[in-house]
């Protein structure tokens, strides 16, 4: 799930129509091609041990393309925070490393060479942004600069290269924030521009919407936010970091109807999930408790905070700060009591 930005965060979020396409901009191998949009809507459908087989599936069959390793990887993270368990970084970083050295052949040759910079660099920005979220703020910076210097050389051998468009937007947007840095330009409209650029590509979409509703509620345009929101939502109503998204979104917004529909929905899908995140109930529980007390239904609020008080023996065992969220319920229990 989205969480409050930080400097690392700022810097390097990363995170269909083909017939728009050149055949130049998609996988050649219709089989290999067919395999990724798989994986990518078992992603988004939250059907992650599918989704493995999927990507697991384009490894084997195509073992020297560095595609699978590194949808695989990005599986991997979309999973570690949606469910916010055990991230098997061991495993990820071997995925990462096989994809940037099967990449290089890709970049010695002239007609492969853009998509060669292209995995290299994306397997670069998916290493800064993990980096960055478990707080190596250094090894975060370092990916992420290399990153998009990658991501330029790709451009720069086929400027249509529209799946390169996303990261790098996002790149240029978030180091824009340190515009006032000398030497560091503010490419704020570029960024927001390619990333819009990259929303059409199949393997891109649901990335370039999540860095769009992120970026947009950063702006504060409210009304952009939702409506990428939307667009995934009626495709994938169920999928927890777009309502997290959208939830945050009428949050900023101040549409608390708006909001209160949407937490419901985002706790709703995260009790149904095959692995609960904790930390994730406990922040809609809070705010449908603080709901209910706007409203002075004090009975459904206290129900809510004890139900968060119930979650203390998962404190240490979520991604999130859940000893933060049980404080916060107790202090609002204590004001209704």
């Amino acid at each position: 799930m989205t969480r409050p930005l930080n400097i690392g965060f700022l810097l390097f979020n990363l995170i269909v129509c083909p017939s728009v396409f050149l055949h130049s901009q998609l996988l050649e191998d219709t089989r290999q091609h067919s395999l990724l949009l798989l994986g990518i809507d078992l992603t988004l459908r939250q059907e992650y041990r599918e989704a493995e087989q999927s990507f697991q599936t384009c490894i084997t069959e195509f073992p020297k393309h560095p595609a699978g390793y590194l949808y695989l990887a990005g599986m991997l993270q979309a999973k570690n925070t949606d469910y916010g368990d055990f991230f098997n970084e061991k495993r990820y970083d071997s995925l990462l490393n096989i994809a940037e050295m099967l990449s290089e052949p890709f970049i010695d040759d002239p007609k492969t060479k853009a998509f060669g910079y292209y995995y290299s660099g994306s397997s670069e920005a998916f290493r800064a942004y993990t980096k960055s979220e478990n707080g190596n703020l250094a090894s975060g910076i370092y990916f992420g600069l290399s990153a998009g210097n990658t991501l330029e050389k790709c451009l720069e051998a086929d400027p249509k290269f529209v799946e390169a468009k996303n990261i790098l937007g996002s790149f240029y947007y978030w180091r824009s924030k340190l515009a006032w840095i000398p030497f560091i330009p503010d490419k704020t409209n570029e960024g927001i521009d390619l990333i819009i650029e990259s929303f059409s590509h199949p393997y891109e979409k649901h990335l370039a919407s999540h860095n769009l509703m992120v970026i947009f509620t950063e702006e504060k345009q409210y009304a952009d936010a939702e409506r990428y929101g939307l667009i995934m939502l009626k495709e994938y109503p169920e999928n927890r970091l777009f309502l997290w998204n959208l939830m945050t979104v009428y949050e900023q917004w101040n549409k608390p109807a708006e909001m209160i529909e949407t937490v419901r929905k985002l706790l709703n899908s995260t009790m149904n999930a095959q692995v609960t995140n904790h930390y994730t109930e406990a922040v809609c529980r809070l705010k449908l408790a603080r709901f209910a007390i706007g409203k002075k239904d004090t009975t459904t609020a206290r129900t809510e905070l004890q139900l968060v008080l119930a979650l203390k023996k998962y404190i240490g065992k979520t991604k999130g700060d859940l000893r933060k969220k049980i404080t916060q319920a107790e202090d609002l229990l204590e004001t209704i009591e």
